[in-house]
């Protein structure tokens, strides 16, 4: 990595989740996805960050490697978007109530299983 490498150059694969109108909270969100990454594991670098870009509060979750984040964008339910120019795919979901509840779901049945 070079003092002038980007995010988008380093983890190049985003998946986001957009809050909804709401406005909730979702630092709590984040964590349960970053906490979902790790039960895959990525084989790849990645960052799990809040923002509050030109559409309101989001979580950007980025990735090195192409199959880290689409086995996130599985289990979110997230669909192909072009949102910034600088990414080699994007995907997105609304962080709302029930995808919240998906998330924490999926991550207490990846979880379970690992400890079987």
């Amino acid at each position: 990595m070079t003092e002038k490498s980007t995010l988008e150059e380093i983890s190049p694969y985003l998946v986001l989740g957009q809050a909804d109108e709401g406005g909730r909270p979702i630092v709590e969100t984040a964590r349960a996805l970053h906490d979902l990454i790790v039960t895959f594991p990525p084989q790849g670098h990645y960052s799990v960050r809040t923002v509050d870009d030109e559409c309101g509060p989001a979580i950007h979750c980025a990735f090195e490697r192409k199959g880290d984040a689409d086995r996130l964008a599985a289990a979110v339910g997230a669909i192909e978007v072009a949102r910034y120019e600088n990414y080699r795919s994007e995907r997105a979901f609304l962080l709302d109530e029930k995808s919240t509840r998906t998330i924490r779901r999926t991550l207490e049945r990846r979880r379970s299983m690992a400890s079987n």
